[in-house]
């Protein structure tokens, strides 16, 4: 058998798959928390907040829009936010074309 032993390839600390793994423990760790504190009865607001995951490194934030991308799509993305002319600053929920009329306007 000369098969190799598993995790002595290179001797790295882990790959992303292992940090997602980690990071989907971690969440089902504090899922199970929360469910046993409901259980139990005790108001879920005297619980701490959740922790913020760590943003992905592989990801490029776009520096008009702060989305994030991988390499590829930023190379394409970045450009075209850069030169976009009508940037919306703000949705606001039935703020669109027919707001008016969908809230009871001027019936025909």
């Amino acid at each position: 058998r000369d098969r190799p032993i598993r995790g002595a390839k290179g001797g790295g600390g882990g790959g992303k798959w292992r940090q997602q793994s980690a990071a989907f423990r971690e969440a089902i760790r504090e899922a199970r928390m929360i469910k046993k504190m409901e259980e139990q009865g005790v108001p879920l607001s005297s619980l701490p907040p959740p922790k913020a995951s760590a943003p992905d490194p592989s990801l490029v934030p776009c520096p008009h829009c702060g989305r994030t991308f991988n390499e590829q799509a930023a190379e394409r993305h970045i450009p075209k936010c850069a030169t976009q002319r009508a940037k919306p600053n703000r949705l606001v929920r039935g703020g669109g074309r027919n707001a008016s009329n969908a809230r009871g306007g001027r019936r025909r």
